[in-house]
């Protein structure tokens, strides 16, 4: 299991006790994570316990899930997922009739709804729309801002969602923290079976996140461990709460318990010259070594500042096709910018540029990502395509699906293998006769609810249906989606494994790597965002700037194309700058290449 890891990964691996890990990018962080948590998985003592592996998304969760399954490990005692989904499912779920807002029952607010509520309410206390963060908590229930315009703001709002039965990521960890501080038998509980805790991306995790954790840790009488990792460098949430935390005050949060810090420095990824460029906005004076077999490739990196952006679908395939004829596989090719308006344009166009070609935008569809919505979790099901490679994994999606039925009162099976198995073979059986995406997923839940004789119409069961299809509705007649189609074709490319030349946002495609990156939307006032900018200091936006375009140039392994395109305005006319980091760069670029 250990032959082809380094001196560092195998420390990390074999390591006993609370570990901290800071690594750099491409340094086989996720191969230690999944490697230590099978070694976990292998040591457990009893089948009552269970490790818990909390990633900042469920693709990344799924990744390390996926990966376990491939080593042949029993991951029935692994719960993979967010914080928010772990909080959700262990502690809302079972211990909400201890708090009065949630007693009579709760849904989490979809995305399309709540970007509309919120801009509602910051138009009547009169916020700027690009005021971020606004509704979240401290640990004593107190909102983070020191404005009391936002916090009344922030109130108000989540008022109305409470009022409407809803709850936001904010509220979910807030409830949570509360729940764990005035009921510290459920930590206590928790802390019995949870024997270890896996926190991935560590620098984007919230003061609250922390202490939830943290308060199960310090119940079990440090008999649970934690393993965190993360790369300060590339801590790109911090507008959203996100926080680096030193190794002295993750401390603090576990009971004062002693962590040790262990670090992977070598890069398995990249090319020496790729990492010499993003080096370049690094923060951490950490020097990043190339190691793999890319190391001394020479590539190809470029950046452009004339390009109009009338032009830019135009040259964008001409570097996809140039990597093509490199021999460079579709997968392993990039397109990102800062937001994914910019992306459903460019997608639209490069597939008229490129007939030939294929694509993947994983988050260019209308289906709402909410994986805590019990329809959400079903839908999955029937959008993936039966494989031997995604059994398992449609298996555990399956014995998901029948603990919320048990949860919920109206189905009393239990979440053995056999009777996952029978259910998978029925939902794999049902087809129905629908192009459209909405009809397809209705059709086929009815189908399903009637086969194994459960009423569809439980309340819960249609406030779940009625965020989960409004969700649809909305989200695709948004601005940035209105050219999404929404057949049950471009619904299953959802959850389809990447084959294409990828189209993601510059936060989407983080974790991920590929031979070449071609990066546009570089520009003052994207790269950082504004709320970065306006009324906070140089050092405020200097941060935030070079960890976005650290993040971009560390996806690449031997291929980059950055672009500051020319023609875009801002709401007052102003033509928008390049970005001033990546400006004042003096880097060797291939200009007489491109």
């Amino acid at each position: 299991m250990y032959n082809e890891l380094n001196t560092e990964q195998k420390n990390a691996v074999k390591e006993d006790g609370n570990v901290l890990v800071i690594a750099c990018p491409g340094s086989g962080k996720t191969r230690v994570l999944t490697l230590r948590i099978a070694k976990n998985l292998m040591e457990l003592e009893s089948k009552k316990q269970c490790i818990v592996a909390l990633t900042y998304t469920n693709r990344a969760a799924e990744e390390i899930h996926q990966r376990i399954e491939k080593l042949e490990v029993d991951t029935s005692q692994l719960w993979t997922g967010t914080i928010h989904s772990f909080c959700v499912n262990w502690i809302l779920k079972p211990y909400a009739g201890y708090i009065q807002e949630l007693k009579d029952g709760f849904s989490i607010i979809d995305e399309f709804t709540h970007e509309q509520l919120l801009k509602v309410i910051k138009e009547e206390y009169f916020l700027s729309p690009f005021v971020e963060n606004i509704t979240a908590f401290k640990r004593n229930g107190d909102y983070k801002t020191n404005d009391q315009n936002i916090k009344n703001a922030a109130k108000e709002f989540h008022t109305r969602l409470l009022n409407s039965k809803f709850i936001d990521f904010d509220l979910i960890l807030y409830f949570s923290y509360r729940l764990l501080l005035e009921k510290p038998k459920i930590a206590r509980t928790l802390s019995r079976f949870m024997k270890n805790f896996y926190i991935d991306e560590f620098q984007d995790t919230q003061d609250l996140q922390y202490g939830i954790i943290g308060e199960i840790i310090k119940s079990s009488g440090n008999t649970s461990s934690i393993f965190i990792v993360g790369d300060p460098d590339q801590a790109i949430y911090e507008s959203l709460g996100g926080q680096a935390k030193t190794l002295d005050e993750i401390q603090q949060d576990i009971g004062g318990a002693k962590i040790k810090e262990l670090h992977l420095s070598g890069n398995y990824r990249s090319s020496q010259r790729i990492i010499d460029l993003y080096s370049y906005f690094q923060m951490n004076e950490i020097k990043i070594i190339a190691l793999g077999k890319k190391a001394k490739t020479q590539g190809i990196i470029t950046y452009n500042q004339t390009l109009p952006k009338n032009d830019l679908h135009k040259e964008i395939a001409r570097l996809i096709k140039k990597s093509l004829d490199q021999g460079i596989p579709e997968s392993e090719i990039c397109v990102v910018a800062p937001r994914w308006i910019f992306l459903t344009d460019i997608a639209r166009k490069l597939k008229g540029e490129l007939p030939t070609v294929s694509f993947d935008a994983p988050g260019l569809t209308p289906l709402p990502r909410n994986p805590d919505n019990f329809w959400y979790k079903l839908a999955r099901l029937f959008l993936t395509r039966p494989s031997p490679g995604l059994y398992l994994t449609r298996i555990r999606w399956v014995k998901e699906i029948i603990n919320d039925l048990n949860f919920i009162g109206v189905y009393s099976q239990v979440d053995d293998y056999d009777n996952c198995r029978k259910m998978l073979n029925i939902i794999n059986r049902i087809k129905p006769n629908e192009t459209d995406g909405i009809k397809y997923l209705s059709a086929s839940f009815k189908e399903l609810f009637k086969k194994i004789n459960v009423d569809i119409t439980n309340e819960k069961l249609r406030l779940h249906w009625e965020t989960f299809f409004s969700g649809i509705i909305k989200r695709s007649e948004r601005e940035d989606f209105k050219h999404i189609p929404t057949d049950v074709n471009s619904f299953k490319s959802m959850f389809m494994q990447s084959k294409g030349v990828v189209i993601n946002t510059c936060h989407g495609v983080k974790g991920e790597e590929y031979e070449t990156v071609i990066s546009f939307g570089l520009l003052r006032g994207y790269i950082p965002h504004w709320n970065q900018i306006i009324n906070r200091s140089y050092q405020t936006e200097f941060s935030a700037s070079n960890k976005m375009l650290y993040v971009i140039g560390s996806r690449a392994k031997t291929n980059l194309h950055l672009i500051s395109e020319t023609g875009r305005f801002t709401i007052n006319g102003n033509s928008y700058e390049p970005n001033y980091q990546l400006n004042s760069l003096t880097f060797n670029y291939d200009y007489d290449l491109i």
